[in-house]
């Protein structure tokens, strides 16, 4: 045999013995490792976990909602509930939150193991911890309680920076008024109060036509982010009716914000055309055939078709003199607005508790509601005007207007409304502006 297969022969049999040790050593230490007891400290493990991500948790208060109650939905612990209440209630009221206002919650969520238990069939944990709280009560405004890393919580009232700017919108009857307005970009607000101002002056039910057009300008306000978060006051609006326009100024007078024509009438007048928001007219004021008695009858007022519930509006200032049952009419209020003029309303579902016989109302006031009482066939308003007794074309009177501008106070207008007419014409329309 050759020294060469010799030397072959006897590395071949001590790496086949070598393989064989390491094998038996894999083997035997495996077996130690799974005879050895896994020691597991719970707590070190816990104090391992880190929080989630931070969460944001957006509500807008509702009837019947606590501060406690929201911060309680979302898993706060008792003790921080505490703290942010205590330290929110130094700088803000919790009587002050009210129904629509908006609360932001940042908090983070820690998951760990209930180190009180083994860990055969051990629970896991959940812990909210609350970043921050912040309240948004107004547009101007923001209540933010915020928590250190000590775990302390500190509350602060900021005064956010608005920017005001004017925007100009327009367009053209096809629809509504109000449903034309609010589409251009106008908010509902904003739309309401146009109306209202025009409601002196214009029938909305026989008074516009498709075609018709109107323009406003409207402050608006802006936060630093350049979101816009509240329209502010009506500078200026205009109807064109039938070729014939109607425009209206605002005007500061003292404290007081007025609208004014641009001769300085006040719009506010005497009385109101239309007592009633959102009706029809279903019955004109002359002879005619009465529906319940079916035979001709002087139908003495305009009847206004509406819901039940709908607010009947005093068209005046003054001071009631009926209000209770009186024959057909049913449901009654009649207000005495000076020596001459009075007005009634007819048919109501209900009164106003806030108002009795000799009670004092201004213009606008909510009086009665919308009902279909005495001789009825359907829910709607009968609205009389009373001249010196008797019962007038509530269409043809004539109201007069409350106030005038005279001297100083003319030239201070003179010189607002041209302010307002140069933004009339450097302001390009903002038609479906972002709101």
């Amino acid at each position: 045999m050759s020294i060469s297969i010799v030397v072959s022969f006897v590395l071949f049999n001590a790496a086949t013995h070598f393989l064989t040790l390491l094998a038996d050593y894999r083997e035997e230490r495996e077996q130690r490792i799974r005879r050895t007891p896994i020691k597991i400290n719970l707590a070190e493990l816990e104090s391992k976990f880190e929080f989630a991500e931070e969460q944001v948790a957006q509500h807008r208060v509702k009837k019947g909602d606590t501060m406690s109650g929201i911060l309680d939905g979302i898993g706060a612990g008792e003790q921080d509930i505490s703290l942010i209440l205590a330290e929110i209630k130094k700088v803000f009221p919790l009587s002050k939150l009210t129904v629509g206002d908006e609360m932001v919650v940042k908090y983070r969520v820690k998951i760990g193991f209930d180190t009180s238990k083994s860990l055969e069939g051990k629970d896991i944990s959940r812990k909210v911890v609350v970043s921050s709280v912040t309240i948004l009560p107004s547009a101007e405004e923001r209540i933010v309680a915020v928590r250190d890393n000590a775990g302390a919580y500190s509350a602060k009232k900021i005064l956010v920076k608005l920017t005001r700017h004017v925007a100009k919108f327009s367009g053209v009857i096809k629809n509504s008024l109000f449903e034309d307005g609010v589409a251009s970009g106008i908010s509902p607000n904003s739309m309401m109060n146009m109306i209202n101002l025009y409601g002196y002056d214009v029938d909305f039910q026989r008074d516009i036509h498709d075609g018709d057009r109107f323009e406003m300008l409207v402050e608006s306000f802006y936060d630093e982010s350049g979101k816009r978060v509240k329209d502010g006051n009506v500078l200026f609006s205009s109807l064109v009716l039938q070729s014939r326009p109607i425009e209206i100024y605002q005007f500061k007078n003292g404290d007081r914000i007025e609208y004014f024509d641009a001769k300085g009438n006040s719009v506010r007048k005497s009385l109101l055309r239309t007592p009633i928001n959102g009706a029809r007219i279903s019955s004109g004021f002359g002879l005619r055939r009465h529906p319940v008695l079916g035979y001709s009858k002087m139908h003495k007022g305009t009847d206004f078709a509406a819901p039940i519930g709908t607010p009947i509006l005093a068209a005046g200032s003054g001071t009631v003199v009926y209000m209770g049952v009186k024959g057909g009419y049913g449901n009654y209020v009649q207000i005495r607005h000076n020596s001459e003029y009075a007005t009634a309303y007819g048919h109501a579902s209900r009164f106003n508790k806030k108002f009795r016989v000799g009670s004092k109302v201004k213009q606008g006031d909510v009086v009665a509601y919308v009902g279909s009482t005495g001789r009825s066939t359907g829910p709607h308003l009968h609205f009389e005007v009373i001249y010196r007794g008797t019962q007038v074309n509530p269409s043809k009177v004539k109201a007069t207007s409350g106030v005038k501008l005279a001297g100083k106070d003319l030239k201070r207008f003179e010189a607002v409304k041209s302010e307002i007419d140069g933004y009339r014409k450097n302001i390009p329309n903002s038609v479906n502006a972002n709101r």
